[in-house]
């Protein structure tokens, strides 16, 4: 990710919309999928405020981000990541964590397939590795350039790893689905404006009232997910289990 979006990565993910719902989602899985708190290691940890959530729920948290930036911002949460480049060799044990989180991780990193063998072999058997991604290689963007991405994904590529490290996939589904069109019309919209180098967390048209409703949509979509998986979005969310 761009260096400098640490710093205001920092200071909009307590409330803005979008990190808050992908937080949420992931608490929502982690509940489903397994009957107790144990040790959590956050893979691409950001500035830790997953982190911070998790501990403050009873886990027993860790996490590792490739960025100095990264673990600045997160001691600023009293939470310690420490610095690792995620395309080596993971500094725990095998079978150590009972949950694996990495958030739009995956995406960063050319062999994506590498970096979840080694998810499965930190997690113990029986573990969860909950892992988001952002969907569709045709929204290949400034947005992605900008965060530094290799990739976007389609349903099949995840099918696909998931096959190849020997996971068991319990659950995918697009989310982010309500934002889908609004999001592809702000982006051309940039494209056209020459504001590709602004942040889209910096880019909420009308936000005295599109937040509010964005909340209440983001509400929805969880409760959908409890029940269905939706069959568009802007991301991806998996669960896959070490059998």
């Amino acid at each position: 990710m761009r260096q400098d979006l640490y710093q205001e990565l920092y200071q909009v993910e307590n409330n803005h919309w979008w990190h808050r719902h992908k937080r949420r989602l992931v608490h929502q899985l982690t509940n489903k999928y397994l009957t107790k708190q144990g040790k959590v290691l956050d893979i691409g940890a950001g500035t830790g405020k997953l982190l911070e959530e998790l501990k403050a729920k009873g886990w027993q948290v860790s996490g590792i981000d490739g960025a100095k930036e990264a673990v600045e911002q997160s001691k600023r949460r009293g939470i310690r990541i420490n610095q690792q480049e995620l395309t080596k060799r993971l500094k725990f044990k095998a079978n150590s964590f009972d949950l694996i989180t990495s958030l739009d991780v995956l995406e960063h990193v050319e062999d994506d397939l590498a970096l979840l063998n080694e998810m499965k072999r930190v997690v113990k058997p029986n573990g969860i590795i909950v892992v988001t991604v952002p969907a569709y290689q045709w929204l290949f963007s400034y947005w992605d350039k900008m965060l530094k991405h290799w990739r976007r994904y389609d349903k099949k590529d995840l099918v696909k790893l998931a096959s190849q490290a020997q996971l068991k996939l319990e659950l995918m589904s697009f989310y982010s689905s309500f934002f889908l069109l609004p999001s592809i019309l702000v982006r051309g919209l940039k494209s056209r404006s020459k504001q590709q180098s602004l942040s889209d967390f910096q880019t909420t048209p009308l936000a005295f009232i599109s937040v509010p409703i964005l909340n209440i949509l983001a509400v929805l979509e969880r409760l959908l997910i409890r029940f269905i998986r939706l069959p568009v979005g802007m991301s991806l969310v998996c669960v896959f289990r070490k059998n």
